[in-house]
């Protein structure tokens, strides 16, 4: 190998460590852990209301959430 070569690989490896140290700072794994954070909150809204209104009306039938429902409303109303 030249001694181009040799450099041209060197640059490329401070590089790369440039770019790891970027990526392993405690700023953007906070900022990261954020957004999956929010994400997974919003998802889990999603497909638990997805799965209530699918299921609601089963579960409707089940005495005792039935009885709650309908005292919850009331104390609403």
């Amino acid at each position: 190998m030249t001694p181009e070569e040799h450099q041209e690989i060197v640059d490329h490896l401070v590089e790369i460590n440039t770019q790891l140290a970027k990526q392993n700072s405690l700023r953007r794994m906070f900022s990261i852990g954020i957004v999956y954070g929010v994400g997974f909150f919003l998802g889990s809204a999603i497909i638990a209301t997805i799965a209530l209104g699918i299921f609601g009306p089963w579960f409707a039938q089940i005495p005792w959430i039935h009885d709650s429902f309908v005292t919850g409303s009331a104390f609403v109303r």
